[in-house]
């Protein structure tokens, strides 16, 4: 199992690989719509790319920018 980190401390289970669009869909739709990027520790990364190990994640939107 993966687990991603949020920056509230909460956390997401995904049973494999999985993007950085696809955390925020399970999220909400309207962070979904909203994701412009994904913050994987200190490396800003694409909504397309692929989180393959247990990692501490935040969503960027627009209103982070």
């Amino acid at each position: 199992m993966l687990h991603i980190t949020l920056p509230d401390g909460s956390q997401r289970e995904f049973p494999g690989p999985v993007t950085v669009a696809e955390v925020a869909a399970s999220i909400g739709a309207g962070l979904a719509k909203a994701a412009l990027a994904g913050k994987i520790g200190d490396k800003v990364v694409d909504t397309s790319h692929q989180i393959t190990a247990d990692s501490p994640l935040s969503i960027i939107t627009a209103k982070d920018a």
